[in-house]
């Protein structure tokens, strides 16, 4: 039997421990043993697949197998990955006849059968610019880094930033299609957008390679776009900086990344945010920590001087008989942002 779902048949969840799928093992099997179901011939197919499903997902190393397999065996269309069946000689070859073997299905390793299934994908890349992609598929995300001043990112400011990115063609409207040329089903999946391939014991769907999974081939490409849907653009926009942003976080504009194929939406721009150091302020938190020199008298009778905060001079009085390295704040001064407001030392 071909596809058995082993923690369906012993009704626990993909992520149950050890104990639990022996509590529920020892549950069923006592249930469906076959002394206590004598000639029932139901209960005794459900005692062996509950056995069977038993021996796989009892053991680490199989249930590791299987659970690899069976995350494949989703991904791919309706069919997926067909594992077991019945080998020469007799009886049940799946899981429970012990570890599987990938060289059995002529297979070398997982990672063959993957090499299989895109491998032609791949070798076909020069043609894309002449086909649509399989299905809507979201643009994808840009990324470029800003620069700001150490005032800048504590106050937070609005700066204009241009970008070149892919946007849908003006011509064909993404279609890929010169206007009027029209499409053609495609002769290698007969318009359906999805091929078959077996190897050994496994049957796998996957996207057409000549179409792409659309079904359809462009009958001219666009003379613009030379058949991509995409032409290059330059957008310019403001973006608004938050008070007390710090460098390596991350400033996101939704729909401004690449255009998407097919009609779908356009990806993001993600900002890098890098403060540039700045020669008298340094930060922590939101507090602001500059050093004020002094001439030995101002320190010794005191002084009253205008001191540069990122909100500009305030004055400052010093206290007769400072010594060096005292620390004064000027309440208030520092970096606003999420609710609160720091200091200036």
């Amino acid at each position: 039997m071909a596809g058995k779902d082993f923690y369906e048949i012993l009704g626990v969840g993909e992520k149950a421990s050890k104990d639990e799928i022996k509590k529920a093992y020892r549950k069923l099997a006592k249930k469906y043993h076959p002394d206590v179901n004598k000639g029932n011939k139901e209960a005794e197919q459900k005692f062996k697949d509950i056995s069977e499903a038993y021996h796989v997902l009892s053991d680490d190393k199989k249930r590791a197998q299987y659970d690899q397999v069976k995350k494949y065996g989703g991904a791919f269309g309706g069919q997926g990955f067909e594992y077991g069946g019945a080998r020469p000689g007799g009886g049940f070859g799946g899981f429970g006849q012990g570890d599987i073997n990938l060289n059995d299905f002529g297979f070398g390793s997982m990672g063959d059968i993957f090499s299989q299934i895109f491998g032609d994908m791949g070798m076909r890349t020069h043609t894309r610019k002449y086909r649509r992609q399989a299905g809507p598929q979201k643009g994808s995300n840009l990324a470029m880094t800003l620069d700001l001043s150490f005032e800048e990112a504590a106050l937070g400011t609005k700066k204009t930033i241009r970008f070149k990115r892919d946007e849908v063609c003006s011509k064909c409207n993404g279609t890929g299609a010169e206007p009027g040329s029209g499409e053609t089903v495609c002769p290698q999946c007969n318009g359906s957008g999805m091929v078959s391939m077996a190897q050994g014991m496994f049957s796998i769907s996957r996207p057409c390679p000549r179409c792409f999974g659309t079904g359809k081939i462009i009958g001219k490409p666009c003379s613009k776009c030379g058949g991509s849907g995409k032409e290059r653009g330059q957008k310019t926009v403001s973006v608004k900086i938050p008070a007390g942003v710090k460098s390596g976080e991350k400033i996101r504009l939704k729909g401004m990344g690449n255009a998407g194929g097919n009609g779908a939406g356009y990806g993001d721009l993600i900002i890098n945010v890098r403060v540039k150091p700045d020669s008298f302020f340094s930060r922590k938190s939101n507090d602001v920590y500059c050093t004020v020199p002094l001439t030995l008298k101002q320190a010794v009778e005191g002084v009253k001087i205008k001191v540069r905060t990122i909100r500009g001079k305030v004055m400052l009085t010093v206290p007769p008989m400072s010594e060096d390295g005292k620390v004064l704040k000027l309440k208030g001064q520092g970096i606003k942002a999420k609710g609160k407001t720091g200091n200036q030392y």
